[in-house]
């Protein structure tokens, strides 16, 4: 007999669809989250004090933290989602990143002493602001595929998954090759200020490499949905 896919959407009842759409409303925030990152950084780049746009981002990340908390909670002690439910939680763990190195990031820069000529080389001579636009149309890519959860065929929602994985490699090739402008090119600059842009650059990484894993668990749902 031929195994046949079946949309994730037949698993679940009509309280569990409302606990996924409260999981969209989740991603929205963390998304805020980014979208906020990436403000941020066009504020680094014009030398402004950065606190008020910091507090912005850890505000929206804690509410965001709060959502997620509240979700998991309404998973791990419902009847939601039954043989998945250990899924869902893991696809919360791997999404609530995605916030979370968008502020450890934005606090590295509000907090770190990082030089007006290390940020402008930064901003005008290499590819980082290709790579903050990079790791935003990952993030961006997984909120596609999480909408499409809710009603398209496992087909489809592969097809999708695989452009996440496609923007998320993006994402790593204008990271290295950030990274080699840096090392190349910035040799005039202060040799901490270069470490911590370094750090800073990895730690970025991660953002699209949790959007990503985030889809990878989306793959583990569709799997689950043979039969």
């Amino acid at each position: 007999m031929v195994n046949r896919l079946v949309s994730v959407k037949s698993l679940i009842g009509g309280g569990e669809k409302e606990l996924l759409e409260g999981v969209c409303n989740y991603y929205a925030k963390l998304r805020e989250t980014v979208v906020l990152f990436k403000e941020f950084m066009v504020h680094a780049s014009s030398f402004e004090d950065l606190q008020a746009y910091y507090d912005k981002i850890n505000k929206t990340e804690t509410e965001a933290d709060e959502m997620h908390e509240k979700l998991a909670e309404t998973i791990a002690s419902g009847s939601f989602f039954s043989y998945i439910r250990d899924d869902f939680l893991d696809l919360l763990e791997k999404m609530d990143f995605i916030a979370d190195y968008s502020k450890d990031v934005a606090k590295m820069f509000n907090e770190y002493n990082v030089s007006r000529d290390a940020l402008n080389f930064l901003f005008k001579e290499t590819l980082f602001n290709d790579f903050v636009n990079a790791i935003l149309d990952t993030v961006d890519s997984f909120g596609i595929v999480l909408t499409m959860l809710k009603k398209s065929p496992p087909r489809e929602l592969l097809l999708k998954i695989k452009d996440v994985e496609a923007k998320e490699e993006k994402a790593d090739f204008v990271k290295d090759k950030t990274l080699i402008e840096l090392h190349n090119k910035g040799k005039h600059l202060d040799v901490l200020d270069i470490i911590t842009l370094r750090e800073a650059i990895n730690l970025m990484d991660n953002i699209a490499d949790s959007a990503e894993d985030s889809s990878d668990i989306i793959i583990r749902l569709i799997a689950k949905g043979y039969k």
